[in-house]
């Protein structure tokens, strides 16, 4: 299970780089655009780092402000941390987590809106947890 996990992260953090790369060097990587088709209720599969793997789950997705999501797990008895990510739109093929964000990584794609989710502890004794999803 923690193999699965491990690949999952590293398939997203290889996205994340072939994504933002530029073909030509000189051109900055374009952003921008709204962030707002992230923005929903997802059904799918949480897996508990080191527990429980829960299925038909909703992770909701709510805007704070052009640059920031709010993720949480409606089913509050899996304790699961509340995380703030910051994000940006990819030429309206993505929508994902800064590099450098510490609460987790988000990454949207806009052909299938599936969503996969990384919480990033950030306390002592919070919940490590992935998600992978489509919107409803």
């Amino acid at each position: 299970m923690k193999m699965k996990f491990m690949y999952a992260v590293v398939l997203a953090l290889v996205t994340f780089a072939f994504v933002g790369c530029s073909k030509d060097k000189d051109e900055p990587i374009q952003t921008g655009g709204s962030i707002d088709a992230a923005v929903g209720n997802y059904k799918g599969t949480i897996k508990i780092i080191g527990g429980a793997e829960v299925f038909n789950q909703i992770l909701v997705v709510t805007k704070v402000n052009d640059k920031t999501v709010k993720v949480a797990a409606q089913n509050a008895d899996l304790k699961l941390p509340v995380r703030e990510i910051q994000v940006s739109n990819n030429y309206n093929m993505s929508i994902q987590a800064l590099p450098n964000e510490p609460q987790g990584s988000f990454i949207f794609t806009f052909e299938n809106k599936g969503l996969m989710f990384l919480a990033q502890r950030t306390e002592e004794g919070q919940l490590q947890y992935s998600f992978e999803g489509t919107k409803q």
